[in-house]
């Protein structure tokens, strides 16, 4: 007996859990969406809804950052660069100061060979999807300013 009425309890439980989720679905999910539709605002927005940014997203945003409120751009570069050299293994003097030239030429006269070289060095340590919306920003920046 004891053991059905467990089990009874145990199925109307399982009956009454279900997720909370927003009409517009998970924080992440809103967040990956406005990242992935260039939109800084609704992206940070979504970001403080989650427990972590990891630093490939966070990266993602770092670069619509730099398009939509370029005045917040150096803040958030330092910030991205301290989590790289926290949370990167083995990132030794010289790695770090290449990483932190790149942010900084993304800003300058010349910002997709900052951005294409930024994605060699996050690619060689496992962010492939942030080397890629490097990469595609590298070259749709230069196609606008025409300096490929």
């Amino acid at each position: 007996m004891y053991g059905r009425a467990r089990g009874a309890v145990c199925e109307v439980a399982a009956s009454c859990e279900h997720t909370f989720a927003t009409s517009q679905g998970s924080a992440y999910s809103r967040f990956r969406n406005a990242l992935d539709g260039g939109n800084a605002t609704i992206a940070l927005a979504a970001a403080v809804d989650l427990p972590h940014v990891g630093l490939a997203d966070a990266l993602e945003l770092l670069i619509l950052i730099l398009g939509s409120e370029p005045s917040r751009f150096e803040r958030a570069a330092l910030r991205w660069h301290g989590r790289y050299c926290r949370e990167v293994n083995d990132v030794d003097l010289v790695e770090a100061q290449a990483v932190l030239a790149c942010l900084a030429g993304l800003r300058g006269g010349r910002p997709e060979p900052a951005a294409h070289a930024l994605a060699d060095l996050v690619h060689r340590r496992g962010l492939t999807r942030a080397s890629e919306v490097l990469n595609r920003w590298g070259a749709t920046h230069g196609r606008r300013t025409g300096r490929l």
